[in-house]
């Protein structure tokens, strides 16, 4: 289905306002918040003109009075949905979350067998792993700094703040934190096989 046109509306002052459906910009029109040479333009489009010189005003023109804006209603039921303090992840990102995790173990698994059968190896395992997490770590911290300082503000000093930032920024955070865990998993284990195969 083709998506109904949105317009923004040039205000005084250099002002933007909307965007606006077709119903809503006739009632605009009938309310006389703004006329036919009112500056406007498409959502998608950069131009500005005035409004009747868009291919759609003559439709506007004869949407009666009476027509509901089905954009209104949607934002009214947005509005009016429960929402949660902490935004729930998707189906999907829970299983691409469970994979992360599972390859995080298995990489651990292999990487305490290799260190305990020889050290040498387990100490360069060590040595990558804990490069891996410390360089992923680093790049998350440089993410963050392209945030407004209100956010990074709100980050390191609202308590569980943190957990709803990186929720809700999920995708752009994912390759660093599976880079991340999965270099820990691999240092730890590494670690902890050279010590096991030490007291052999």
């Amino acid at each position: 289905m083709k998506q109904e046109p949105l317009f923004y509306v040039e205000r005084p002052e250099q002002n933007v306002a909307g965007p606006y459906d077709l119903v809503q910009m006739a009632g605009l029109l009938r309310k006389k918040i703004i006329t036919m040479e009112t500056l406007t333009r498409l959502e998608s489009e950069e131009d500005w003109k005035p409004f009747c010189e868009q291919s759609q005003y003559i439709v506007v023109l004869e949407i009666p009075a009476d027509a509901v804006s089905m954009r209104l209603t949607a934002l009214d039921e947005e509005a009016r949905a429960p929402k949660t303090p902490i935004p729930l992840p998707s189906t999907e990102t829970i299983m691409k979350l469970g994979a992360a995790v599972i390859a995080s173990l298995v990489a651990g698994g292999i990487s305490f067998l290799i260190a305990k059968s020889d050290p040498t190896a387990g100490f360069c395992l060590e040595v990558i792993g804990g490069g891996v997490a410390g360089g992923a770590q680093c790049m998350i911290m440089a993410r963050e700094l392209d945030e407004d300082y209100m956010t990074l503000l709100m980050i390191f000093f609202i308590p569980l703040f943190d957990i709803y930032y990186f929720i809700s920024n999920i995708w752009e955070y994912f390759p660093y934190f599976c880079a991340k865990y999965m270099g820990a998993a691999i240092a730890v284990a590494a670690a902890a096989g050279i010590a096991a195969g030490s007291l052999h």
